[in-house]
């Protein structure tokens, strides 16, 4: 006489293969959370491109002695913003802004840019140094996050 055993899966090996979904998912949330809001997060770095942009050539065209004139909505540097909703905040900012003194090498702009209200990352900012120098050049620095998770 043939006997014939059940076919399917025990409760164990169901239970561990429950065990084993639960344990990659506790590894994998929390780095799919980050990555979604370092991903969220490009749209506020990439803000700054037109501000730095036009802020060099401005800078190369006037030279450091004229600087002082590339501020934010002249010569063709585009206006500070504040964030709101779907709306990532850019300001350029410096004291060689505010000050009659004559402007030396190593005077230092920086461009800040906001994350928009509505945003899993309100409030997050992404900082860009430019270190000014004779020739009109900018050497900017690689950029620093509010939160370093973001960067």
């Amino acid at each position: 006489m043939l006997k014939i055993f059940g076919k399917g899966f025990s409760l164990v090996e169901l239970m561990v293969v429950i065990g084993i979904i639960s344990l990659l998912a506790l590894v994998a949330l929390p780095s799919y959370r980050n990555f979604i809001l370092r991903a969220e997060f490009i749209e506020t770095k990439m803000a700054i491109g037109a501000v730095k942009v036009s802020f060099e050539v401005c800078a190369q065209m006037l030279g450091l002695a004229n600087v002082k004139s590339c501020r934010d909505s002249s010569h063709g540097i585009p206006g500070n913003k504040n964030s709101s909703n779907g709306v990532v905040g850019v300001k350029l900012v410096s004291d060689i802004f505010d000050t009659e003194a004559i402007f030396a090498e190593n005077d230092t702009v920086e461009i800040i840019a906001t994350a928009p209200t509505d945003s899993n990352n309100t409030g997050s900012t992404y900082t860009l140094t430019g270190i000014l120098k004779k020739d009109g050049k900018v050497i900017w620095n690689e950029g620093e996050c509010s939160k370093s998770e973001l960067c």
